[in-house]
């Protein structure tokens, strides 16, 4: 009588060959999975500074006041704010305005400079804001290793908030 032999399946020595190779691809891709994160987490950051300047600039226009966007470094977050103190001085001003939400800024990534006039960008009523200026957001590694930053524009006569990408070291 003839012993048919099954010769589908894997060898035990196939198998050892396919987990190494797909360990060593692994150890590969893990730091470079690290630095996507860390540029995710930099364009979520930006996004959400445009998404609540973009609020604020609507709130404006649909309230018929004044909204802005108070930028802390010391806190390393931003307040979306109603102006109620002194609307004519285009400040913020803790004590007096309304906070509406405050939004920390995530693990490494802080803000780098602010150009508005303290650091604070206000909408009026019209959708113009008081002045032109940019927001600077960076990110570095555990390292302390530079990886990149962005910038978010806005343009004073219009209103219009921009994300503009600055530079990525995210590659390096």
């Amino acid at each position: 009588m003839k012993m048919k032999h099954n010769t589908k399946g894997f060898t035990v020595l196939e198998l050892t060959i396919v987990a190494v190779v797909i360990a060593v691809i692994s150890a590969l891709a893990i730091p470079q999975f690290a630095k996507v994160m860390e540029r995710l987490k930099l364009k979520t950051a930006g996004r959400d500074v445009i998404s609540s300047m973009r609020l604020a600039r609507s709130s404006a226009v649909s309230q018929r006041d004044q909204f802005g966007v108070y930028f802390d470094y010391t806190e390393n977050q931003y307040v979306l704010f109603h102006d109620l103190a002194n609307p004519s001085s285009f400040t913020y001003n803790p004590g007096s305005d309304t906070i509406i939400v405050t939004k920390a800024l995530p693990g490494r990534v802080n803000i780098g400079y602010v150009s508005f006039p303290s650091s604070a960008v206000i909408f009026r009523p019209n959708g113009s804001a008081a002045s032109s200026g940019q927001v600077l957001l960076y990110s570095y590694s555990e390292g302390e290793l530079y990886l990149g930053s962005l910038t978010v524009d806005v343009l004073g006569s219009t209103g219009r908030v921009k994300l503009l990408l600055d530079d990525y070291h995210f590659g390096d």
